[in-house]
């Protein structure tokens, strides 16, 4: 994945925003605009140039090959994401195991033969 600067990235949204104003009355889709990383200072700089308010999230948390974590601007207008894979900001220590339940009896023993006859 190549990096650039936050000011040449500006100067193309600019040129979009004065796309957009030479006919600021058409209707658009909502658009999106995303930020995939892969190490983690260039993450960390870019969630710092968001507008805020942010939310943070984890997506696919059970799957650590897809796992990535999500810092996302969202408004009515517009929806910002900057996301990093979760492998790259956490230390895995221990996978993730089957629940293991201990349930008391709900039937009795002559009542569980009824139900299985």
């Amino acid at each position: 994945m190549s990096t650039t600067t936050a000011g040449k990235v500006a100067a193309e949204f600019r040129k979009l925003a004065d796309s957009l104003d030479a006919n600021p009355e058409a209707e658009i889709e909502k658009p999106s605009i995303y930020f995939y990383c892969d190490a983690k200072n260039n993450f960390v700089s870019t969630v710092k140039l968001l507008p805020r308010p942010l939310a943070k999230t984890v997506s696919d948390k059970d799957d650590p090959k897809w796992a990535r974590v999500r810092v996302e601007y969202r408004t009515d207008v517009i929806d910002v994401e900057a996301s990093i894979p979760q492998s790259l900001t956490c230390e895995l220590i221990e996978p993730a195991k089957p629940a293991v339940y201990r349930c008391d009896p709900i039937l009795s023993l002559e009542e569980e033969a009824e139900v299985s006859a």
